[in-house]
């Protein structure tokens, strides 16, 4: 029996498990699939969720076929920066520096005056009712903690879970941190967790004047909740911990004491790998978490898995602080908190996320930069499965040649070097990185990065007035790279009166038509940036899909690295046309949200730009 002897239906939904390069491949075997899966709702609805990097959502009650609809039109406002008209949100209280935003959770911090220098209130709010109504108090939930907070972390689909580390002093001059576990919904400890009051660790206080120079970090997945704090150097003893718990039984599984401050970020990479940032020894580290304490109930050692080298730094230069974040995270939870759970028709595919890497430095001079690393979360887990592999693996290509589309594709070559757990920069990070100069008003939040886009604000150098800042989007999904290419080069080569040109075997097609489809070349044979405008948005965008030299501007004496950085992962860079006087932005799926802050660098006013749902252009 042949799979085109079974029915329509069947064979449609063995297709519907297939990726998008095999259904592809599938249209060429005949014409009768290729009709087949040109006809079918479904399967062109599974192809365009790859394609966008976004999963379904079974929960969503929405029809495929307006799924379907909805995603096209979703991902045409993208590539135009079209958005809905802003919103502005006026704050009802006085927010503190703390805050987060994830899975449509806008959460702040309420100062309180009096308390030294932070907040004991949490107020949250959902960005769609931010979006929709009017600003009133209303819509800002209160958690009252009763204590001084040093950060949160959130786990809100997961769980309607919010993490609290507060921190008091004692009678004796003893600082006490705590974890508490409080359901975000109601305000009240979480009934899932046994123990809703965790104590981490009581040390000596701090001198006044580094009270406020705690660096804490929280993540949960699953059932594992991660905290890192450290104090600057020779405050406290050991100046930095690592611990993670089952938040759920509040039993410690993994720690690590740290000795020096050289770690003070991390971020999930996996539901049981951290990427854990050293300042000290210029690396990324890859750990691997353990869901299960040792065999005598102690917990276990965090031990580092690999060791990524970054590039040397210049003679005089260090590197001050890394933040770092990856959004949504890869979990294995299936059913989701009912407070909390989506409607929307499609999510974000986690596995498809980029991760970023805020780096600051300085020099002897006293002068400080500060860049970002982007790369892709699967491609440094494809590192991670290389190194540990026990086969040889193929040469990478040279550097100056077509990137390869498709991140498990990539070709990693084995580490070398006195320490088995290193792999040197050149080895890994060229060919599925890039650094990008930012500035450090924008660097100081963290929340500037959602699936595979990363935002930032981009200050006119000309205008001096408020008003003078420009949205940028990164879109660093390569089939978005390759199709706003092949459009952009398409509509560039009809300017100059060349026809089409049929796409040559292997090569993936733009766009969908029956037949052999006459489409573009991706490739830009001899080609560096394609630079582009939208005539409607006026959205000022370019493409680069070749590598380029971090600040080849500069000498090299007066570069942070001691040898020439050229990376090449593709993106396409949209630019708003009109200027904000925004700080910084942040991006929650598909907001992006303008930050106004005041004389002191408080947060004053947010405005929302939701991205637009028009007609597909």
């Amino acid at each position: 029996m042949s799979l085109l002897s079974l029915s329509p239906e069947l064979v449609v939904h063995i297709l519907s498990y297939l990726a998008y390069t095999d259904l592809h491949a599938c249209r060429r075997v005949n014409h009768a699939l290729d009709r087949l899966i040109q006809s079918s709702i479904l399967l062109q609805y599974t192809m365009q969720l790859q394609l966008s990097g976004y999963e379904d959502n079974p929960s969503s009650p929405m029809a495929i076929v307006d799924k379907l609809r909805l995603l096209k039109q979703q991902e045409s406002a993208w590539s135009r920066l079209d958005f809905q008209p802003p919103k502005s949100v006026r704050i009802p209280f006085i927010p503190s520096s703390i805050y987060d935003l994830t899975d449509g959770i806008l959460l702040l911090g309420e100062h309180v005056c009096g308390l030294q220098s932070g907040a004991d209130k949490i107020r949250w709010a959902r960005l769609s009712a931010l979006a929709s109504g009017d600003t009133f108090v209303e819509h800002w939930e209160k958690i009252d903690v009763g204590a001084h907070i040093i950060d949160v972390g959130l786990a809100v689909q997961e769980h309607d879970l919010i993490v609290v580390a507060t921190d008091r002093e004692t009678d004796d001059h003893q600082t006490i941190f705590e974890l508490r576990l409080i359901q975000l919904s109601t305000g009240i400890s979480h009934p899932l967790a046994s123990t809703p009051v965790l104590t981490l660790a009581t040390i000596p206080s701090p001198p006044n004047q580094v009270t406020g120079q705690c660096s804490v970090c929280i993540e949960i997945i699953g059932d594992l909740l991660c905290f890192m704090f450290h104090y600057p150097s020779g405050s406290t003893t050991p100046p930095a911990m690592f611990e993670v718990y089952n938040w759920k039984t509040g039993q410690c599984l993994q720690l690590r004491g740290i000795d020096c401050p050289s770690y003070s970020t991390f971020t999930f990479l996996a539901p049981d790998i951290i990427a854990l940032p050293n300042c000290t020894d210029n690396a990324i580290e890859l750990c691997r978490i353990d869901a299960e304490p040792g065999t005598s109930g102690q917990p276990l050692e965090l031990q580092t898995s690999c060791v990524l080298q970054l590039p040397r730094l210049g003679s005089g230069h260090s590197i001050a602080q890394v933040t770092c974040r990856s959004e949504p995270k890869v979990t294995n939870v299936t059913r989701y908190a009912r407070a909390f759970r989506s409607r929307d028709p499609f999510h974000l595919n986690p596995e498809n996320a980029i991760v970023i890497f805020n780096v600051m430095t300085h020099d002897a001079h006293g002068f400080h930069e500060c860049l970002t690393l982007i790369v892709h979360t699967a491609s440094l887990l494809a590192v991670l499965a290389a190194k540990q592999s026990p086969t040889p693996v193929p040469e990478l290509p040279a550097l100056g040649k077509p990137f390869v589309f498709g991140l498990a594709s990539l070709p990693l070559p084995l580490p070398l070097g006195d320490d088995p757990r290193s792999v040197p920069w050149n080895q890994w990070g060229p060919w599925c990185c890039r650094w990008l100069e930012t500035s450090f008003g924008a660097s100081r939040w963290i929340t500037t990065t959602c699936g595979q886009r990363y935002v930032t604000v981009e200050e006119d150098p000309i205008e001096d007035d408020a008003r003078s800042s420009t949205i940028v989007v990164y879109d660093f999904n390569p089939h978005t790279v390759r199709r706003l290419a092949a459009a952009h080069r398409k509509k560039r080569r009809r300017l100059r009166g060349y026809w089409d040109v049929t796409l040559p075997e292997g090569e993936l097609a733009v766009g969908s038509g029956g037949g052999g489809e006459v489409a573009t070349l991706a490739r830009l044979e001899g080609g560096v940036l394609i630079p582009f405008t939208d005539p409607r948005t006026r959205v000022i965008g370019q493409i680069q899909c070749e590598p380029t030299e971090l600040m080849a501007g500069y000498a090299m004496e007066y570069r942070i690295f001691d040898e020439a950085v050229r990376t090449c992962l593709p993106y396409a860079q949209l630019s708003s046309f009109e200027t904000f006087g925004y700080g910084a932005v942040l991006l929650d799926r598909n907001m992006i949200i303008g930050v106004k802050l005041n004389d002191s660098d408080d947060i004053k006013e947010l405005v929302i730009h939701a991205i637009g749902a028009g007609a597909v252009g």
